[in-house]
């Protein structure tokens, strides 16, 4: 029973992925490279399409197997959890952070793609250009798991492999076509605390809170840029709101007209994501219904724009 709803569901995700024109049984020959018996058996559900082959056609077409599963068990949604390796923190974060990138080169040039975040912290699509910044995230983080040996903050060495891959994360990002940002108004002074809580404790040194303040002002200098443009460095269309409500999570979502995913953070520097439609179309509602409690500051708003980066600076001037 299970089997055949799952055969039905990869057959009808691979039917909306091919062309009035296309003969499916063809397609999933070609893709294969298996007889047409063997697929005819497998179409009138006499034979299961194995994981394998479903994994295949999936890589091959794009099909989401979130969307086949889907598909078969309206009830469920499937999700990647992404949770990092104790074991091996560096490379999991590297490959979690490598397979977005990829996505972001695939939809660089597609109008349609489109990414909003309602966020409490600072979202990693703009902090991790600035090595302090993305240094403390990840030490923040490792601090907190007692299975990783991790003290004083000068003592973390992050790979230059991952120190790549977090900038090219960054530059990726701002080519998205269209960026909503809705940020909690507490957003800097979150941060702030948390290294100022470090700071107290003596494992950050006078000198990294000082690189760690000076990237946060270079970071305010061009998010206040970008405010007063409407675009991202790449020239992109970026629009900004500041809530009047506080957040109790961090929500993002990334679209074009082929793709759909929900990202939900969790344990600080990992998110869940699933490309399940539902779950889509509420979380992008349940952001974009923030606009209600929100100011807009990208291109207009100047005298809200002026005073939230004023204040800004005040409380980043307090590390």
């Amino acid at each position: 029973m299970i089997a055949n709803e799952l055969n039905t569901g990869l057959i009808n995700a691979v039917k909306e992925k091919l062309s009035p024109k296309d003969n499916l049984a063809n397609t999933l020959m070609d893709i294969l490279c298996i007889g047409k018996e063997a697929i005819y058996r497998r179409l009138r559900h006499e034979v299961p399409f194995t994981l394998a082959e479903a994994a295949t056609v999936s890589k091959k077409l794009g099909v989401s197997l979130d969307k086949i599963m889907g598909t078969s068990f309206s009830d469920n949604a499937v999700f990647d959890v992404n949770i990092l390796d104790y074991n091996n923190p560096f490379d999991t974060y590297r490959s979690i952070l490598e397979k977005d990138v990829k996505i972001f080169h695939a939809i660089k040039e597609d109008p349609t793609s489109e990414i909003g975040t309602s966020s409490n912290i600072i979202p990693q699509t703009l902090s991790l250009k600035y090595d302090s910044l993305s240094k403390f995230r990840l030490y923040k983080w490792m601090y907190q798991n007692e299975s990783i040996n991790c003290q004083c903050f000068k003592e973390l060495e992050i790979p230059s492999k991952l120190v790549n891959m977090q900038k090219e994360f960054a530059n990726m990002a701002s080519h998205i076509h269209s960026t909503y940002y809705i940020w909690d108004s507490m957003i800097f002074q979150h941060l702030i605390n948390d290294v100022q809580y470090f700071c107290n404790i003596h494992l950050i040194s006078e000198e990294d809170r000082g690189r760690i303040k000076e990237d946060l002002l270079l970071l305010v200098d061009e998010l206040e840029m970008m405010a007063i443009r409407g675009k991202s460095e790449t020239g992109k269309d970026v629009k900004i709101y500041i809530s009047n409500m506080n957040f109790e999570a961090t929500y993002s979502y990334l679209q074009t007209d082929l793709l759909q995913i929900s990202m939900i953070r969790i344990y600080s520097i990992n998110s869940i994501t699933t490309q399940d439609k539902e779950i889509f179309s509420g979380l992008k509602e349940w952001i974009q219904s923030l606009k209600k409690f929100s100011t807009m500051i990208s291109e207009s708003g100047e005298m809200q724009r002026i005073q939230f980066f004023k204040q800004q600076r005040e409380i980043i001037g307090q590390l």
